[in-house]
């Protein structure tokens, strides 16, 4: 069976095993640690029945316990080993001493569990407390039976080896969860930072639209009095109050628009894009390989350009996620207006069967949030998510209202 087409339960199934694996695994070790010490204490050591339980089991329960209690493991095996050799036989010239072979290869075990987790300071003291526990144990053992040289160099040799290797993974695990943490910092600054950028070059582009209102509030009401004529001296000042207050206003904002573009070459000096430069957008499309259909009806002729440019935006963010994720399909563009209201809304097929998405990088995941930023700043609504049929749908909903009835013209 294929992998691709491979139940779900399918995958389940391994885990489960190796967790039983996991759970059955230290029993079985335990037991058969105690069931080997138990036949050599009383077989080839000559221990006494009263003593051959407890010190089997001080030298293998350790091994399951070391995993979560590795410095209570520690300090039972060591006391088991410690004792051991004062109270049985030494053993024929063929089998070791003063331990035997069990005991030794638990306790290496229960160093390498407890150097996972303890810091090195702990280790070192281990390591010391081990060679004073050999130098102990050769003094207490019949000289003609065993070398104490030679037990104390294979101890200060052997001892290291799973306290470097335990510790060697301890660090490992530190850097890796280190790593981890700072790629979820430097995801969430990245997130945060693209997040103020979109809202920066929303905040740009809206102050252009109002600054074009204040400048025309600024102009009318520095001109009303010409223009109308036989303006009272009263509504004369109130018109120059009117007019000072616009032209501070909007100094004011060209001084925080400077800061917003602290890092622009130029100011931009070409007029804003709005529904008038949709078949272009929707052409630029088509030249990049989206067979496009565009509609717009119901719109009045004239519309407030803080209106039509979030609409132009966000048509164009949903184009260009059509363009890097499902290249080639069919996409609907269709803009409608029903006098109170405006409707956008971008869909697209699947991609077609030679679709693939680009090459370059899909994007860090923000357009959408982009996109919702710009509906909400004119009090519009933007709904997102796949369609039945395997595309995707962007459908944006805002007030309209006309350009004459924000002017306030004469």
């Amino acid at each position: 069976m294929s992998r691709a087409f491979a139940p779900a339960g399918a995958t389940v199934l391994p885990t489960l095993r190796f967790a039983r694996v996991r759970a059955v695994a230290p029993w079985a070790i335990t037991c058969f640690m105690f069931v080997m010490n138990v036949g050599m204490l009383a077989t080839v050591y000559d221990a006494p029945v009263a003593l051959t339980v407890p010190l089997a089991a001080a030298c293998a329960a350790p091994v399951m316990i070391c995993g979560h209690r590795p410095v209570a493991a520690w300090l039972m095996i060591y006391i088991g080993m410690l004792v051991t050799p004062p109270l049985v036989s030494p053993p024929p010239v063929s089998n070791p001493w003063p331990w035997p072979p069990m005991p030794v290869v638990a306790y290496l075990v229960v160093l390498f569990a407890l150097a996972r987790h303890r810091p090195r300071r702990t280790l070192a003291a281990v390591w010391a407390l081990s060679l004073l526990g050999a130098l102990v144990d050769v003094s207490l053992v019949p000289v003609s039976s065993t070398n104490p040289a030679v037990v104390l160099q294979l101890v200060a040799a052997i001892v290291p080896v799973p306290l470097f290797a335990g510790d060697n993974l301890r660090w490992r695990r530190l850097a890796q969860a280190r790593v981890a943490e700072q790629e979820q910092v430097s995801a969430a600054e990245r997130a945060r930072r693209e997040l103020l950028e979109e809202r920066t070059r929303i905040a740009r582009e809206m102050h252009d639209v109002v600054a074009h209102h204040m400048s025309v509030i600024a102009v009318q009401a520095s001109s009303a009095a010409r223009r109308l004529g036989g303006v009272p001296a009263d509504a004369e000042r109130e018109f120059d109050s009117i007019g000072a207050a616009a032209r501070q206003s909007l100094a004011e904002m060209r001084r925080l628009l400077g800061v917003l573009r602290s890092d622009d070459a130029t100011p931009r000096r070409s007029p804003l894009p709005g529904l008038g430069q949709m078949d272009a957008l929707v052409e630029s499309a088509r030249r990049a390989g989206v067979p496009v259909e565009l509609t717009v009806t119901g719109l009045p002729a004239r519309m407030r350009p803080e209106t039509e440019l979030p609409v132009y935006r966000i048509v164009q963010e949903a184009l260009s996620n059509v363009i890097r994720h499902a290249p080639g399909s069919a996409t609907t563009v269709a803009v409608t207006g029903n006098g109170t209201g405006l409707r956008a809304v971008v869909e697209n097929a699947p991609p077609a069967g030679a679709g693939r998405a680009l090459a370059e990088p899909a994007g860090t995941g923000h357009g959408l949030a982009g996109m919702r930023e710009r509906a909400a700043v004119v009090g519009g609504v933007l709904l997102t998510g796949p369609t039945p049929r395997g595309g995707f749908r962007v459908e944006l909903t805002l007030p309209l209202v006309r350009a004459e009835h924000e002017e306030g013209r004469p």
